[in-house]
């Protein structure tokens, strides 16, 4: 039995898998024990399921209709081996995904959204846990027995609300907002909202909601193919099906791309604002502070009204850091444009190489340093180095992960715009040492109208 805690007043068992058998199927059920004493030689649901559902959403409906008339040789099945050990484990992960769903609160049309959510989920895995012990295929490639076929594919295609077609179209406008459930809020778009974007658990908790949600439709829509080449249905009617996996992926894939979009590769840094470091999509940070001790004779520091530092700065100034260390984490290169990032080990591709150097105050010097910081010189003075580039239009929105704020660099051409997120312009300027100042300037570094005190301009992303 399942169950998900809902709404965190009482525990509701969303439905257990005989509950969810369909009656012509449940007393087949009850011999099962009677099989298990006498097992007989079976091929797995991979044998049946997987491959469809590669060619499903891949190679559409030319390649399955040559596959229908062939056996999967054995070296298709280990092709696909990997695939079927990554839907086994995200299966045995329901029960925690479905118990942290459970526990958001959104009043009651959560409650029926959520056991909309949990009955779709369970009917599907019923179909396919039912295609897999019960059935098999036979020497001719068919699935045997027949009669249990012919009942499981009666079942599949039912045209009621426990039909693989009508729960599939559930889950398809769970995910992308339009079923008129969860105040007409995307499911996954509520999950993601109750996460921790800063956690190191953030990005696995995305990636096991996101595949576990992909691999039971594709096998869902597998399952439904499957059922129309049982009852020999045309070729036509499996198109359509295919037809219609292939729009729903798409059209969930181009929803959540804002939510599935990762940090470059590479190692670098950001500006830390005042809500922390950005989300932590498939990226660790790490964080670093250093405090200039600036000048103190008639101390002059200023800065814009509504800056978005995350504190430390009066008198004296904290520059705080969100360090990625970690060069195999995140997806591609950065974007070309016009902008700057802290260097950290070396540049990413496309970008130069600069620094700047801050002579502090001379007098009773309080500077320090902790966590991890930037490439850089750290003693009674700083310097400290970046990474700017400006290869591309700062006017052309690049791509970056949009969940959270974060800080770039203005480099030459005013903010760089990123892809649906808000963009403000602030700068911070430092009173630096008075006496015989030494502040210096070297190669590609942000925009800095300070000369003897840096004035810095940072571009602001909400």
């Amino acid at each position: 039995m399942k169950f998900a805690l809902l709404v965190g007043v009482f525990v509701l068992s969303i439905i257990c898998q005989t509950q969810s058998a369909p009656t012509e199927l449940q007393a087949a059920e009850f011999d099962y024990g009677q099989e298990a004493a006498h097992p007989r030689k079976r091929r797995s649901i991979l044998a049946v399921v997987i491959p469809i559902a590669v060619n499903l959403l891949q190679q559409g409906i030319e390649a399955y209709g040559r596959q229908k008339a062939q056996q999967l040789e054995q070296d298709q099945l280990e092709a696909l081996r990997d695939i079927q050990r990554k839907l086994d484990v995200l299966d045995r992960k329901v029960d925690a995904l479905q118990r942290a769903i459970g526990e958001l609160r959104f009043g009651q049309q959560w409650l029926e959204g959520a056991v909309l959510y949990g009955n779709d989920i369970q009917r599907l895995e019923y179909f396919l846990d039912f295609l897999d012990r019960r059935l098999s295929p036979g020497n001719n490639g068919q699935l045997v027995p027949n009669n249990l076929a012919e009942e499981w594919a009666d079942a599949v295609l039912s045209l009621d609300d426990d039909g693989a077609g009508q729960v599939l179209h559930n889950l398809h406008e769970m995910i992308i907002g339009s079923s008129g459930l969860f105040g007409r809020n995307s499911l996954f778009v509520l999950y993601e909202s109750t996460l921790d974007g800063q956690s190191t658990q953030y990005w696995p908790k995305v990636r096991q909601f996101l595949d576990f949600t992909f691999s039971i439709q594709v096998a869902g829509y597998a399952a439904w193919v499957t059922s129309l080449n049982i009852k020999d249905r045309s070729l036509q009617e499996v198109a359509e099906v295919i037809d219609t996996a292939n729009t729903r992926i798409e059209e969930q894939r181009v929803f959540l791309l804002p939510y599935t979009k990762e940090w470059p590769r590479g190692s670098y840094g950001l500006p830390r604002t005042n809500t922390g470091c950005p989300v932590a999509a498939n990226a660790r940070w790490l964080n670093g502070v250093r405090h200039h001790d600036t000048e103190d004779d008639d101390n002059s520091n200023a800065w814009i009204g509504g800056i978005h530092f995350d504190g430390g700065y009066g008198t004296n100034m904290d520059q705080k850091f969100c360090m990625k260390t970690d060069t195999a984490m995140g997806e591609g290169n950065w974007p070309a444009g016009n902008y700057c990032i802290f260097k950290k080990g070396n540049c990413p591709v496309g970008f130069q190489w600069g620094k700047l150097k801050w002579d502090d105050e001379d007098d009773d010097n309080k500077n320090s340093a902790s966590g991890v910081l930037p490439d850089g010189i750290y003693n009674r003075n700083t310097e400290i180095q970046y990474c700017c580039r400006s290869d591309g239009s700062a006017t052309t929105p690049i791509a970056l992960p949009s969940r959270r704020p974060f800080y770039l660099f203005r480099f030459r051409a005013g903010c760089q715009r990123v892809a649906d997120m808000a963009v403000r312009e602030e700068w911070f300027r430092w009173d630096d040492e008075d006496d015989d100042n030494a502040n210096r300037y070297y190669g590609a570094h942000p925009f800095d109208q300070g000369g003897r005190n840096h004035r810095i301009h940072y571009c602001y992303y909400s």
